[in-house]
């Protein structure tokens, strides 16, 4: 759908390589980080994160390739998160983003969720569905371009979120 690696004025959305693995476990092991993400338990430890990571890399070129990306500094290629986004119904996407615990308040997911949204909305209904309580997320979605649209039910996840559509003129 989009052309990946993407760059932006100071990192770079790539694939996952070996070398993100420990700032990948870093952040999968950090119970503050993953508290509000839907992540099953088993993939909140070190076995279960490392499986996730070689599974995520495993399928990049396959006919049904996740599509999560490490953010690396451009740099020196140090990882400081992830952002991604997956298919919720015909002609809609959802997306993601997650910064290292060590790494926020730099504007990291912002810069790149910007990038990756205006890229994708111009194929695509761009969403975010984000917990209720995670205000840290809510503020990323408003300040990269997505509008509130209240509590709303996610389909696949089976539980409710703050619900955001990104607005092609914001």
């Amino acid at each position: 759908m989009i052309k990946i690696p993407i760059e932006t004025k100071r990192y770079v959305i790539r694939r996952f390589e070996k070398s993100d693995l420990p700032g990948f476990l870093s952040f999968m092991l950090n119970e503050e980080s993953t508290k509000y993400l839907m992540f099953e338990e088993d993939q909140k430890t070190e076995s279960g994160a490392r499986v996730l990571f070689d599974y995520v890399r495993g399928v990049y070129d396959s006919n049904e390739p996740v599509h999560s990306y490490a953010v690396a500094e451009k740099e020196n290629n140090q990882y400081m998160g992830s952002c991604g986004y997956a298919p919720y119904d015909d002609g809609i996407v959802e997306c993601y983003y997650s910064v290292n615990q060590d790494e926020t308040g730099r504007g990291i997911a912002t810069e790149v969720l910007s990038a990756l949204v205006k890229l994708l909305s111009s194929k695509v209904e761009v969403r975010a569905y984000c917990h209720p309580e995670n205000a840290a997320a809510h503020a990323v979605a408003k300040k990269s371009g997505f509008k509130p649209r209240g509590i709303q039910y996610h389909k696949n996840f089976g539980s409710s979120g703050e619900f955001f559509v990104f607005e092609q003129n914001s």
